[in-house]
């Protein structure tokens, strides 16, 4: 029998290890072996208790884990393929690395990959591993039978880790249950290497984590991030780890803005120039609502973000009285190309209040957008009528929308007038003239964006060698579009309830009327 004793909040705990089992001793009342052996699954408990790691200014100190940490690992208690846009310095190596650590000796016959871009950042990886089984107590070390600079067994489970440099051929060859990926927007081949590992993880049971500082646009981990897969996104900014003052310091010691909004704001730098402002997108990040979300209005009250059944994000319920806009890019409506996307905007506020994204029959569509419509106060309907535009179109005049946009006659004349024609056309000219003003919204900061899908699609879209406005290969631009077509039916929209004259104010006095 081996045995443990310790301090812990002035209470005596000893910890004994005896046939694979622990037992805890307190106030010598010895609690049921299953409800320590609960404790000890728990990887918080366990590498917050048993485990150290190496301080910032040298030593070893506890592994008490930060808010973004712990935010983390409740993030992994649900679900098994996680992707997380990090500032630097706030300890997700460390903190993926003594989970999938703690999964690894807890669970029998499991094989877990840790896999860094380049060979030093592979012996910083294995050097946390060793740093976390030296510090743990011996009665609860396990065992180990192979200790190598790539792999460690366990072999009590039958289970082992594999530290791994991201070489041509990682993940070939293996069946892997955790996998580890860590910096992937600095690999090489980076597609290619995915593809592999995410083959070699059993679609269920097995968990991917993946975690990156930013590097530019238009790579494997940007691609991930931005597109539509089973990855769960978590962003951690400085914010969850640095104080206001002490982040300045660090602004200053950089004196590059750009640098300092990759490394630390999380901001995809992008390879061309941009034609959205970097640094409004940024601040529109913190406008961000997610399903489920609770929001609360300056009056107290209050409401949750929402997702009907059709897909329509639901940022804010109608109000009475309020004036709203639909903007729709439509698309074909199967499974590969574009989708089809509808934005609503609150005309009053500029604040988006509902968003979807999602690949329908241009006719069914129409359907969807129809009952939208209604439901935000009959909201003018700005529908872009190019190609398989027209058949939702159709679809909305079946319906009988009592709220269509009609086209500008000319748009360089002094006075506007406007057709009989119906819906937004994309030409040559409207569609530069649709992105500038876009933009220039933006920058006037008469929008607020909820939605993470159109400030993902601004970060990639920049002025390509002809200087015209287009998207990075690989990526989406129909969110752009349809907030910048649901923009152009503001035009044609007085933003305050209309209020008639009381011309009983103005009749003459001592007449009886």
């Amino acid at each position: 029998m081996l045995r443990l004793q310790r301090t812990k909040k002035g209470k005596s705990l000893k910890v004994y290890m005896k046939e694979n089992s622990l037992c805890e001793v307190s106030n010598n009342k010895v609690p049921n072996n299953d409800v320590l052996l609960e404790k000890i699954k728990d990887p918080k408990f366990y590498l917050e208790n048993f485990c150290k790691i190496k301080g910032k200014n040298g030593g070893l100190i506890p592994f008490v884990l930060n808010e973004a940490q712990k935010d983390f690992y409740n993030t992994l208690k649900t679900n098994d393929r996680i992707i997380i846009l990090k500032s630097r310095q706030i300890g997700f190596s460390t903190a993926a690395v003594g989970y999938l650590y703690h999964l690894t000796i807890t669970t029998p016959g499991v094989t877990t990959a840790l896999i860094g871009y380049n060979s030093a950042l592979t012996a910083e990886l294995l050097d946390k591993i060793k740093t976390f089984y030296r510090t743990t107590p011996k009665g609860i070390r396990p065992t180990i039978q192979y200790n190598s600079k790539s792999e460690i067994s366990f072999p009590a489970m039958g289970s082992k880790i594999l530290v791994l440099p991201s070489s041509d051929n990682v993940g070939r060859g293996y069946t892997l249950n955790f996998i580890l990926c860590t910096e992937l927007a600095f690999w090489e081949k980076a597609e290619e290497k995915m593809t592999a590992l995410e083959n070699s993880v059993p679609p269920r049971g097995g968990k991917i984590i993946i975690e990156s500082t930013p590097n530019g646009t238009g790579n494997q981990y940007h691609r991930t991030w931005c597109g539509d897969n089973d990855y769960v996104k978590k962003r951690y900014g400085w914010w969850w780890n640095y104080t206001e003052e002490d982040i300045e310091i660090i602004r200053k010691r950089m004196n590059n803005p750009r640098k300092f909004a990759q490394e630390y704001g999380c901001e995809f730098l992008t390879s061309g120039r941009g034609v959205f402002d970097g640094t409004i997108m940024e601040e529109q990040r913190k406008n961000l609502l997610k399903i489920g979300e609770k929001v609360v209005l300056q009056d107290g009250s209050e409401y949750v973000v929402t997702e009907d059944r059709d897909g329509l994000i639901c940022y804010k319920p109608p109000e009475r009285g309020s004036i709203y806009v639909i903007g729709a890019d439509v698309s074909e409506g199967i499974g590969i190309g574009d989708y089809s996307v509808a934005i609503i905007w609150d005309r009053m506020t500029g604040e988006q209040v509902g968003f979807f994204r999602g690949k329908l029959p241009p006719d069914v569509f129409g359907e969807k957008l129809d009952a939208w419509g209604r439901t935000y106060n009959m909201a003018l309907m700005v529908v872009e009528i190019n190609n398989h535009g027209l058949s939702t179109v159709n679809s909305l005049k079946q319906k009988m929308y009592p709220n269509m946009y009609f086209r500008p006659s000319k748009l360089d004349a002094i006075s506007q007038g406007y057709t009989d024609r119906i819906g937004w056309k994309t030409t040559r000219v409207t569609r530069e003239l649709l992105i500038d003003d876009f933009a220039q919204a933006m920058r006037d900061r008469l929008l607020i964006i909820r939605s993470e899908n159109i400030l993902d699609e601004m970060s990639t879209f920049v002025y390509d060698n002809s200087n015209s406005p287009t998207a990075q290969e690989g990526y989406h631009d129909d969110c752009i579009f349809a907030g910048g077509i649901g923009f152009q039916g503001f035009k044609t929209i007085y933003n305050k309830p209309l209020t008639q004259i009381d011309y009983s104010e103005h009749l003459p006095l001592g007449y009886n009327y």
